[in-house]
C-alpha cells in the first residue's frame, strides 16, 4: 500500500514538473504611461510594439515625445549566453524578424507560465500604490528559457536552455528630467538545479548578458514608405564613456518632423555583492574578480557580410557576445581587412544617407566568470531618449551630406544630459556603510492637481496646494518654491512638439524664495477653495487664459519647482505629468430651436480647402468642424442629388474625437467644449470627397429639431 502511495506522489510530482516546464503562456504587453516616452514591454521579454508602422494607431513602441507619432525602436530583448559543460548555449528572447515577435518563429525562446504584468506606484494617489513601489510605475514580469515547448509545440531550435528564469522591473517617473528614461532591472536566476535533468543543476561558465536592439527613428505618422524603406535611413554610434549604443534619423525627409535621439545604456550589474561594471573597476578587482566590459556590436538586418555579418545560430551569436566588434570578427572572418574603428563608425553613422542604414545593435556586458545554480545576478539597463537641440530642428537628415553636421557632441547634448541622470537614478544615494539606496536622487515637489474649465474661448485652469507641502526624500525638508503655467502654441501638434514645446506664460512664487521673482499668489489664489461634482479635489488657486481660437488644440499644464541646494539645481515636475488637451468651442446648444443667429448650427472653416492648417499630411487626418451643436444631435452630410456621404452621432458627454486625427495628434486627456464635432471629411466606404458644395443637416435627439446649411471644399 505504502509502495502505491509512492508510486502515486511520483507521478504527481513528474506530473507537476512536467506541467511547470510546460505551462500554457498568455501574451501581454503594457506601455508606460506615466512618463513622455511610451515604450512598451511584453511578458515575454519583448521591448517595444514591431507593427507600431503599420498600425500607428495603439500602444506605442519607443515614442518620443509621447503621441508625437516619433518611434526609437521596432524590437529589442535580451540575449543570455554561456558554456555549459563545454556546450555554447544562448537563449534569446528577440531575433532579427521581418515580423517581430513570433511564437512559431526561431529565437524567441522566452516562455511565461501564464502570468500577467503586475504594477507597482510610489504614488500615493495612485490606484495601483505600494510602499515597495521603486518608481512612479513599476511594469514587472516574469519569463523563463527552461520552457522547450509552448503547449505541445516545441520552440524552435531551442533545446538547449540555460534554464534562466528572469523577472524584469521596468521603472518610470514623471520627473522633468526622466522624461525619456525608463530603466529596467533584470534579475536572472540560474536555476537549471530545478528545471534540467541534473539535481545538482550546471554551472553558467563565461556568462555575457546582451540587450539586442533594432533601433530606427521614424515618424509613423507622417511617413509615407513601407518596408525596407522605412528602415534603412538609420544612423547610429557608440558613446565610449556612457556605454550607450545611440541611434537618429540620418536619410529621411519626413515632414514635419523633430530630430531626435534613441539609446539604450547598460548602467551595471549586481553580482557577488559587488557592482560588477567598468564604472567600478577597482571595486570589481578589490572583489578578486576581474573588470568586465561593455561593448557594442552591429549587423545589417539582411546576411550581411564581413564586419557586418548577422549571426544565425547560438555558437554565431555567442562569439559575437564574448568578442569586440569589429575586431574580433575581422580576425575571425577577413583578417586582412585593415579599416580602422574610426572607419566603420562612419559607416555607421552615414550608411542611411543612401538608405543603407537598416542595422541591428547589440550592447554586451561580460563576462561574468562563473553563475552558480540557484545564483542570482543583476543587470540594469536605460532606454533613453532626447530631443536635438533647437539648432538642429529644422535639418532634414536627406539633406545633410556631412554626419558631423547632424551627429555631434552639440546635437548630442540634451541626450548626454538624459542618459547623466539616468546613471544618476541608478547610482542614488551612498550610505554611510559603502552600501547605496539605488533611485533615491533629490525630488521636486508632488505634481499639482490640475482642471481646466472651458467657456469659448476662454480656459479656467484650477490647480491645488499639495506641492507645497512636499519633503524632499533626500534632504528631508520642505523646499516648495512655486508654480509655473505652461501653453502650447498652434501647429505645435501637427509638428509633433506639442509635448515638448510648450512656453512657460507666468510664475509666481514664494516671496521669500532664493529662486524665481518673490511674487507670491495673491493674483491667483481664490478666496474659498473651488471644488466640483464628481472631484474631491479642493482647488485653491485659479487662472483665466483668453483669447483661444476655436478647433485649435492646446496644450495647458501647472508644474511646481523648488528652492534646489548645493549638489542640485532646482528641480520641477514635468510638464507632461499633469498636461490637459484643450480645444475650444462652443458649449452644447440649449437654444437650438432659436430663430437667432447666434445659435444656428455652423461648420467651419468654410469653405474648406484641401490641407487646412490644422490638417496632417494624410487624406486621414483632416478636420471639418460643425459647431453649435445641441448635447445629443444626429449629422448627415449629403451631395447636391442628395445621397448621404457621412451620418454622424454627437453626445457632448462623451465625444472627444474620434476621427484619426485625434489618435495622431492628440492624446487621451482631452477637454472639448461639448457643441463640436470633427468630421475627417470622409464618406462612410472612406472616400475622400471632391470639390463640390454640401448640404448637412442637423438634428437634435431630445427635441427632433432640424437645422440645415451648406459647406463647400475646394481641392
Amino acid at each position: 500500500m505504502n509502495r502505491i502511495k509512492l508510486l502515486f506522489a511520483l507521478l504527481f510530482i513528474l506530473f507537476s514538473f512536467h506541467e511547470a516546464l510546460n505551462a500554457q503562456q498568455v501574451f501581454e504587453r503594457r506601455a508606460v504611461e506615466v512618463s513622455n516616452l511610451g515604450i512598451s514591454f511584453s511578458n515575454v521579454g519583448t521591448i517595444g510594439r514591431p507593427n507600431v508602422r503599420n498600425q500607428p494607431v495603439g500602444l506605442p513602441s519607443m515614442q518620443f515625445p509621447n503621441g508625437s507619432g516619433t518611434e526609437h525602436l521596432f524590437e529589442a530583448g535580451i540575449w543570455l549566453g554561456a558554456q555549459v559543460n563545454g556546450q555554447t548555449r544562448v537563449s534569446t528572447s528577440s531575433v532579427t524578424n521581418p515580423s517581430g515577435y513570433n511564437e512559431s518563429a526561431a529565437g524567441f525562446e522566452f516562455t511565461n507560465d501564464g502570468s500577467l504584468f503586475t504594477e507597482r506606484s510610489s504614488l500615493e494617489d495612485s490606484p495601483n500604490f505600494q510602499p515597495s513601489a521603486i518608481s512612479h510605475q513599476d511594469l514587472i514580469a516574469e519569463f523563463s528559457d527552461r520552457r522547450t515547448q509552448r503547449g505541445s509545440q516545441p520552440v524552435p531550435g531551442h533545446e538547449n536552455p540555460l534554464f534562466a528564469d528572469v523577472r524584469m522591473e521596468s521603472y518610470n517617473w514623471n520627473f522633468g528630467f526622466t522624461e525619456g528614461i525608463t530603466i529596467l532591472r533584470y534579475d536572472i536566476t540560474n536555476n537549471s538545479q530545478l528545471w534540467s535533468n541534473n539535481p545538482n543543476g550546471e554551472v553558467w561558465e563565461n556568462f555575457h548578458f546582451s540587450i539586442y536592439s533594432d533601433m530606427v527613428v521614424r515618424n509613423v505618422n507622417t511617413t509615407v514608405e513601407t518596408g525596407s524603406a522605412f528602415f534603412n535611413k538609420g544612423g547610429m554610434g557608440w558613446l565610449d564613456d556612457q556605454y550607450a549604443l545611440y541611434v537618429f534619423d540620418r536619410g529621411s525627409s519626413d515632414s514635419p518632423r523633430i530630430n531626435t535621439y534613441g539609446a539604450n545604456v547598460i548602467l551595471g550589474s549586481e553580482y557577488r555583492d559587488v557592482e560588477f561594471h567598468p564604472r567600478r573597476a577597482e571595486d570589481v578587482q578589490a572583489a578578486g574578480l576581474p573588470v568586465p566590459s561593455v561593448s557594442p556590436d552591429f549587423w545589417l538586418f539582411g546576411a550581411g557580410t564581413g564586419a557586418f555579418t548577422r549571426p544565425n545560430d547560438d555558437l554565431q551569436r555567442f562569439f559575437r557576445m564574448e568578442n569586440s566588434w569589429p575586431e574580433g570578427l575581422l580576425q575571425a572572418s577577413n583578417p586582412q581587412d585593415n579599416r580602422t574603428i574610426d572607419d566603420f563608425r562612419l559607416q555607421l553613422r552615414n550608411d542611411g544617407l543612401t538608405a543603407n542604414g537598416n542595422y541591428i545593435q547589440l550592447n554586451t556586458i561580460g563576462p561574468f566568470p562563473e553563475v552558480l545554480p540557484g545564483e542570482t545576478i543583476s543587470v540594469y539597463v536605460a532606454f533613453v531618449t532626447a530631443l536635438m537641440p533647437e539648432e538642429f530642428q529644422g535639418l532634414l537628415p536627406a539633406q545633410v551630406q556631412n554626419p558631423d553636421n547632424l551627429d555631434n557632441e552639440d546635437s548630442r547634448r540634451l541626450l548626454l544630459e538624459t542618459i547623466d541622470w539616468a546613471y544618476r537614478l541608478f547610482d542614488g544615494q551612498e550610505n554611510a556603510d559603502g552600501t547605496r539606496t539605488r533611485f533615491l536622487v533629490p525630488e521636486p515637489p508632488a505634481v499639482p492637481r490640475m482642471r481646466v474649465e472651458l467657456d469659448a474661448g476662454t480656459a479656467s485652469i484650477y490647480w491645488d496646494d499639495r506641492a507645497e507641502r512636499s519633503i524632499d526624500p533626500v534632504s528631508g525638508e520642505e523646499d516648495f518654491a512655486g508654480y509655473r503655467l505652461y501653453r502650447s502654441t498652434l501647429g505645435d501638434d501637427i509638428r509633433g512638439t506639442i509635448s515638448t514645446s510648450a512656453q512657460m506664460i507666468r510664475e509666481w512664487d514664494t516671496p521669500d524664495s532664493p529662486v524665481g521673482f518673490n511674487t507670491g499668489f495673491d493674483e491667483i489664489r481664490l478666496q474659498e477653495p473651488v471644488f466640483f461634482e464628481g472631484d474631491d479635489t479642493e482647488y485653491v488657486y485659479r487662472f483665466d487664459v483668453t483669447g483661444m481660437l476655436s478647433g485649435w488644440q492646446y496644450l495647458f499644464a501647472v508644474t511646481a519647482f523648488d528652492e534646489g541646494d548645493g549638489d542640485s539645481p532646482p528641480l520641477e515636475t514635468a510638464v507632461n505629468a499633469n498636461a490637459v488637451r484643450v480645444f475650444p468651442g462652443t458649449a452644447a446648444n440649449e437654444n437650438f430651436r432659436s430663430s437667432d443667429p447666434e445659435f444656428k448650427v455652423g461648420v467651419y472653416p468654410n469653405p474648406y480647402r484641401v490641407n487646412a492648417a490644422w490638417d496632417g499630411g494624410t487624406p486621414f487626418t483632416r478636420k471639418l468642424m460643425f459647431y453649435n451643436l445641441p448635447a445629443r444631435a444626429q449629422i448627415r452630410v449629403y451631395t447636391l442629388a442628395g445621397e448621404i456621404v457621412a451620418n454622424l452621432d454627437h453626445d457632448a458627454e462623451t465625444y472627444t474625437g474620434d476621427t484619426r486625427w485625434y489618435s495622431d495628434f492628440s492624446s487621451g486627456n482631452r477637454i472639448k467644449p461639448g457643441g463640436e464635432h470633427a468630421w475627417d471629411l470622409l464618406t462612410q466606404a472612406n472616400q475622400n470627397l471632391s470639390t463640390g458644395l454640401y448640404l448637412y443637416t442637423v438634428r437634435d435627439r431630445d427635441s427632433g429639431h432640424i437645422q440645415r446649411g451648406k459647406f463647400a471644399i475646394i481641392k
